[in-house]
């Protein structure tokens, strides 16, 4: 031990109490270095949370925004893939007609012939093409001798096929552009949400807190958006819905109901973008009903016992064991989230639909919301 340390222990009880005293009175007149430094400290650790928060917030609201733009390029995706098969099959049409058409024409140049009209003849065997037999005045005047007035309208179908052709060429086009586009934006939601996953981990305590105060109020204003709305876009209350449990876990979604879709549709539920796999749970306790169609692909109905009926569509499978008519209890597995029915090769999901007293849909955003 050293001398100087002995003396201070050597002494006097009243010396070393003033002696401390005087050490406290001058930190607090001057600060001392150890002191700022501890600001800084609280000051740099402040700063980090800070830091941390905002990362939180523009991660989450990134995925958001490539949700909405994924749902935007989706909805014309559909219609358009809606819209080529529709000219498809006018296509087909019009070939089928044209091709009757001209076989009439055939008929009507070979009895012409054996009829004896012979000037008829001489034109159709002149003329470069059966289309300009058919379009010549004088065939025209003579079919309707021949009883085939259907003729005069062969040049405005096989012009009209033309024009159906070019349009369809042009929306396969666009077709291919927004498939690829919808690709890229599966891949960077995918990215973005392990980016959200890992700012998430990261986070404090505190810092998990305030995004969770900030879902809190987005929710909140998204609350009285809604409830300035009328009828069935504004949902229902939690009072419809009692004991409702989120039926995709994790699940990522906004308020897209009233989304265009093909044939003039508006989109009357939710999709909840999830990984294929994911668990699809009860909401609610009641009885299930299986089924398949070429929209939802492998749907189910969960009838629940406080009167909503509830629609789950895009599955990849059901739980196993489960079947029609069987009892589920609510946050039991139902199925897993896929993309069958018209969604299959897209970002896989499930479309979620709430249907009070299993009437017409209502907006499910509301009930998802409140719950997931």
């Amino acid at each position: 031990m050293s001398t100087t340390l002995a003396g201070r222990m050597s002494l006097p009880r009243a010396t070393r109490v003033l002696f401390l005293a005087a050490v406290i009175a001058a930190s607090l007149l001057s600060p001392s270095a150890v002191g700022a430094q501890s600001r800084d400290e609280v000051d740099r650790t402040e700063g980090v949370r800070d830091d941390a928060l905002s990362r939180l917030i523009a991660s989450n609201d990134a995925v958001d925004s490539a949700l909405e733009e994924f749902h935007a390029v989706h909805a014309e995706l559909e219609d358009l893939i809606w819209r080529t098969a529709t000219l498809e099959e006018r296509i087909r049409e019009r070939e089928g007609e044209t091709s009757q058409m001209r076989e009439t024409a055939r008929t009507l140049v070979l009895e012409a012939y054996m009829s004896g009209s012979g000037d008829l003849f001489a034109v159709a065997f002149e003329a470069g093409s059966i289309q300009d037999v058919i379009t010549t005045q004088d065939l025209i005047d003579r079919a309707t001798r021949f009883e085939v007035s259907s003729l005069d309208t062969l040049e405005a179908t096989r012009r009209e096929m033309e024009r159906l052709k070019g349009d369809l060429q042009t929306d396969q086009v666009r077709v291919a552009e927004l498939q690829s586009q919808a690709e890229s934006l599966v891949e960077r939601m995918d990215e973005l949400q392990r980016d959200a996953a890992v700012a998430f981990e990261e986070a404090d305590d505190a810092a998990k807190a305030a995004l969770r105060k900030y879902n809190e109020e987005k929710r909140r204003q998204e609350a009285l958006e809604l409830a300035r709305r009328q009828g069935a876009a504004a949902g229902v209350s939690n009072s419809v819905t009692p004991g409702f449990v989120c039926p995709a876990p994790g699940s990522r979604f906004i308020n897209d109901w009233g989304f265009p879709r093909s044939g003039g549709r508006k989109h009357k539920g939710t999709d909840m973008m999830a990984p294929r796999g994911t668990k699809v749970l009860a909401v609610g306790d009641g009885t299930v009903r299986l089924k398949t169609n070429s929209l939802g692909g492998i749907v189910a109905f969960l009838k629940a016992d406080h009167g909503v009926t509830y629609y789950y569509a895009h599955l990849d499978g059901y739980a196993s064991g489960l079947s029609t008519g069987d009892r589920v209890s609510s946050g039991q597995l139902i199925g897993y989230v896929g993309d069958s029915g018209n969604a299959l090769g897209g970002a896989t999901h499930l479309h979620f639909e709430v249907h009070p007293g299993g009437g017409a849909a209502v907006n499910p955003y509301p009930t998802l919301s409140a719950a997931c």
